[in-house]
């Protein structure tokens, strides 16, 4: 049993308990490491007893690991201590929206609104890295200052499919919140999180879910055979157009729903009839964050719901649009026939090539950086090696952890940083890091020139 002050895997100091549900414990922790406040999420006994939920649990951590997003509270880290199996997760500092729901009640439109738009922003970029979510419900999402939003446990429901498992006569994964086909053992998409965020937004609008009963299987035929009451039935203040997103959303055919998280984002939206500001809100999204090829359209953030369209404004920017796209193409057209009169036409270009990804090897940790740097570099990659200076106890220059971590699939040509103990403050290889490691002191990063 872990308690307050133990020492985990020993890098994580426990601290007090956060939250407790059918997977375990969250307890807030001390990473003594890195020096960052984590939270630690400890699976419950019942749930390692079976080789392959582990086994899978373990591949599920490491692909959620490489998803880079504002909204999504980033997993750090899985490990074993004796027989504790543990996440070591971004702490996100707030309340879950379940306790923001019991203690305000419904929220306005335009509260419910935008922070519906943040969860899709976060479902959207795991969907486009081929993640399912498959447990959308209040009590994984977290609501900051400001209503800012992160999405915590992906993964962990998938991993958790494959076991049989009862917590106190309830299915791991709310019911009140399942899709129809998750209810039937049927084939879960990203239309599946759809769904789940459908009976959010409900939720959000009306301060009630839409199907209860006596037992989780009961419900869990609601969500199968019965039609889904409109939010504006329970709140008159709902415009139609949110009625119809929770409609399209909740349908029984995930063929009928939306067909991603990033369709109903867009929704909601255009329901709310808010302008797409791309200036404001908009992440950069790393390319060597995602294991799998995401397209640019991937990035998209919609927006917090704020100022209404201007028609007159959008109009004149219309035609100013037009204008110079015409020009340009007019532009265009003259170069092409200027140069087919002098230049034989030129070679079709070959299709691009799929993109390969690399593991990142194990054998960069507790090594010296220069041999870390070019075990990544063997791999014939292209990887963006970069190191960051961290107080640690080891030798200076050992790497001690990297970014992804060890055993994480990234695309040619990611970035890689490797986090590297910064020794006694006395030592005369200091200088050697350069950058900002040596301005900073404690912590920074340090050029690619010099070894340690």
């Amino acid at each position: 049993m872990v308690t307050k002050d133990d020492l985990l895997a020993d890098r994580y100091r426990m601290q007090d308990d956060i939250a407790r549900g059918g997977m375990g414990r969250v307890i807030a922790a001390q990473d003594e490491r890195l020096h960052r406040q984590v939270a630690v999420k400890l699976l419950k006994d019942e749930l390692v007893q079976d080789p392959r939920f582990v086994e899978r649990f373990r591949r599920e951590a490491r692909a959620v690991a490489a998803l880079s997003h504002p909204n999504i509270a980033t997993v750090f880290d899985y490990g074993e201590d004796d027989d504790c199996h543990f996440i070591v997760m971004e702490y996100a500092d707030g309340k879950d929206l379940s306790r923001v729901l019991r203690e305000d009640g419904p929220m306005s439109v335009d509260r419910a609104a935008g922070i519906a738009a943040q969860v899709c922003n976060a479902l959207a970029h795991a969907h486009a890295a081929r993640v399912v979510h498959r447990d959308v419900k209040p009590a994984n999402i977290i609501i900051g200052p400001g209503d800012r939003v992160k999405v915590t446990d992906f993964g962990i429901a998938r991993a958790a499919g494959d076991a049989t498992l009862t917590a106190t006569g309830s299915v791991l994964g709310t019911a009140q919140y399942i899709s129809p086909e998750q209810a039937a053992g049927g084939r879960v998409t990203p239309a599946t999180d759809v769904y789940s965020m459908g009976i959010v937004l409900y939720e959000m609008l009306t301060g009630a879910v839409p199907f209860t009963g006596d037992s989780p299987v009961a419900v869990a035929m609601q969500q199968v055979n019965e039609e889904m009451p409109a939010p504006s039935s329970l709140n008159p203040d709902v415009p139609s157009s949110l009625d119809e997103v929770v409609a399209r959303a909740t349908r029984k055919d995930p063929a009928e729903r939306y067909g991603d998280a990033k369709e109903m984002g867009s929704a909601i939206v255009s329901a709310g009839g808010e302008t797409m500001d791309t200036g404001a809100g908009t992440a950069v999204l790393d390319a060597g964050a995602a294991t799998t090829a995401v397209e640019e359209s991937a990035s998209t953030v919609w927006p917090i719901p704020g100022s209404r369209w201007n028609p007159q404004r959008l109009g004149r920017w219309v035609l100013v649009i037009l204008g110079s796209l015409l020009l340009v193409a007019l532009l265009m057209l003259i170069v092409r026939l200027a140069g087919s009169l002098g230049e034989p036409a030129p070679k079709s270009t070959p299709p691009a090539e799929a993109t390969s990804t690399v593991t990142i090897p194990e054998e960069i940790i507790d090594v010296p950086y220069r041999e870390a740097k070019a075990s990544l570099e063997s791999l014939d990659a292209g990887l963006e090696v970069t190191r960051e200076f961290v107080e640690h106890d080891e030798e200076r220059g050992t790497v001690i952890d990297s970014n992804p971590p060890p055993l994480t699939e990234v695309e040619e040509g990611a970035a890689v940083t490797l986090y590297v103990a910064l020794g006694d403050e006395d030592d005369d290889d200091r200088g050697k890091g350069g950058g900002k490691g040596d301005e900073k002191g404690k912590k920074g990063k340090g050029d690619e020139g010099g070894d340690d």
